[in-house]
């Protein structure tokens, strides 16, 4: 009779470990759930945007420094200021400078920072739409692990590329930038690791992070 006794306390002791597990792996899938559900990409890039992005900004590399390396060893530009979120040989960089407005178009504003500052070296972007995610990879300020999926990722990048559109590009007419005038930015870029290579290396486009006119 005893050890029916034991037997069966032993079961019911079982049982209710069993139990309990199944219940807290049960609670942890929830919480995983409302945490996706949760998530909102709009408030996570603008957080981003006015809390965490400025403090990177003097990390930027001058954007004649990058230019000289980009056309003369593109390995060194990549370990010194290349930043990509996985394996890629596409690399964003942080970048300022300053120059003298060439022309103003759909393109965006073509500007010179080299002597004697005849030809445009960058084109700032002033479109209604940026692809690519520049700023959210060259800030380095987002782990792509710490995302359950790339979706999440890449909406993030979507949402900042949203803000710059409104609230860097959208204000910039008002500012009455012109043909010959000055303007000061920080921005980021994103190059292919073989463009130079390849010729491809024209223009090195720039998404807007700051600008200011002269």
């Amino acid at each position: 009779m005893k050890k029916v006794c034991k037997y069966s306390l032993s079961a019911a002791i079982l049982v209710f470990v069993l139990s309990q597990s199944v219940y807290f792996e049960d609670l942890k899938v929830v919480r995983e759930q409302r945490r996706r559900e949760a998530f909102n990409a709009a408030e996570y890039a603008g957080d981003l945007w006015l809390n965490e992005l400025p403090s990177v900004l003097d990390e930027a590399v001058d954007v004649k420094e990058l230019i000289e390396l980009f056309n003369t060893n593109m390995g060194q530009a990549i370990e010194r200021y290349g930043k990509t979120p996985g394996v890629s040989r596409v690399y964003a960089y942080l970048l300022k400078g300053e120059g003298t407005i060439l022309s103003i178009d759909r393109d965006g504003l073509k500007v010179s920072v080299k002597e004697p500052q005849t030809n445009p070296d960058v084109v700032i972007e002033t479109g209604s739409y940026i692809p690519g995610n520049a700023v959210r990879d060259a800030s380095g300020l987002i782990d792509v692990s710490k995302f359950s999926d790339t979706m999440k990722f890449n909406e993030i990048g979507s949402e900042i590329n949203k803000i710059i559109v409104r609230d860097v590009i959208r204000p910039l007419p008002d500012k009455k930038p012109t043909v010959g005038g000055t303007i000061k930015f920080f921005g980021a870029t994103q190059v292919a690791q073989d463009a130079a290579e390849e010729n491809l290396l024209q223009l090195v486009r720039v998404v807007p992070i700051r600008l200011e006119l002269e």
